[in-house]
């Protein structure tokens, strides 16, 4: 049983805790709040035993056994850093951290300490990537990747209306739509092949230097692949795999609930992929669950991370990104 503490108490941690009911070798037992006072009221609506306001005395407590990081993105790396070293199994939202630098300090330091590090990037957890993997050879000669995830977000019609301080857009924190949508498209992309050749990036902004939306372009060997990400749009187009035989599609780069071949001479087909259930974080806490347990190496996830963020570092210099 891995006993877990939570740092955060946004919507993603109760998605999380959602999920973990699915998940019998995990036990949430403790929370870490800035107040007392919201934190004992969210770990009475859980039902957790433990809560602190300090982050060492949640690092030092022998009853948690790892922590699970849903801060803002600026956070992550101490936060994990910390936990981390006091020999705490570590799951930080995307994100993990903002700069590849971060994340080999930080895998450096689980490696010392005998623990797991681990991003949860979900969609990288159940079984679309490799049921696309595997349908690769059906479409021929991959040719381009379009992989897609814009959404107007919530938040945005008070910026619109002329609102200041609002976290969700606010650069200083480490965030950008980069960060937060971007890094699902790239992600997917180095999972399934790895390191590309050259990256080259564009974006827009707002006034506040945001980065509203923007296009990554990586050049593989044979083919060229895209992100393309926004925060202040909604997407209209599915995800593509194209090659010189037909094309691999799917709706929803974020939660994927189809995936289907189109030849190019030939009906559509059904791919045989069902997304298990609404939420789909389970898969994600499995798997740590079983790294944490020495059941399984954390090695392919964390290369894939660390692809991320290299991409996202480089497409950031060319757009002028800068975080504190």
């Amino acid at each position: 049983m891995l006993k877990l503490g939570i740092i955060g108490r946004n919507f993603v941690v109760d998605w999380m805790l959602a999920a973990a009911e699915q998940v019998p070798e995990l036990r949430p037992i403790a929370v870490y709040s800035r107040s007392m006072e919201t934190g004992r009221e969210f770990a009475q609506k859980y039902g957790l035993p433990y809560v602190f306001d300090r982050l060492e005395d949640l690092a030092a407590c022998p009853e948690v056994d790892a922590v699970y990081i849903a801060s803002p993105n600026c956070y992550h790396f101490a936060q994990s850093k910390l936990m981390l070293e006091h020999g705490k199994h570590v799951l930080c939202e995307k994100p993990a951290v903002p700069r590849a630098a971060e994340l080999e300090c930080l895998l450096e330091t689980a490696k010392n300490h005998g623990v797991v590090f681990l991003e949860a990037m979900r969609l990288v957890h159940d079984d679309a990537l490799d049921v696309i993997r595997a349908a690769l050879p059906q479409i021929g000669t991959l040719r381009r990747v379009s992989v897609e995830f814009t959404q107007y977000s919530s938040r945005y019609d008070r910026i619109r209306a002329g609102e200041q301080g609002i976290n969700a857009f606010n650069p200083a924190l480490s965030n950008g739509s980069i960060m937060d949508m971007g890094c699902y498209c790239v992600h997917a992309i180095a999972r399934l092949f790895g390191r590309p050749e050259r990256v080259h990036g564009v974006c827009a902004r707002l006034e506040n230097g945001f980065d509203s939306n923007g296009i990554i372009l990586m050049q593989y060997p044979g083919f060229v692949a895209e992100a393309i990400y926004s925060k202040v749009s909604r997407q209209v187009a599915p995800t593509t795999f194209l090659g010189e035989d037909g094309a691999i599609l799917l709706d929803d780069i974020n939660h994927i609930r189809r995936i289907w071949l189109q030849p190019r001479k030939g009906e559509p087909e059904e791919l045989p992929y069902a997304e298990k259930l609404p939420n789909n974080m389970m898969y994600e806490l499995r798997h740590f669950c079983a790294m944490a347990a020495g059941r399984m190496d954390p090695t392919p996830w964390n290369e894939a991370s660390r692809i991320t963020l290299e991409i996202m570092d480089q497409a950031r210099r060319e757009m002028g990104i800068e975080f504190p």
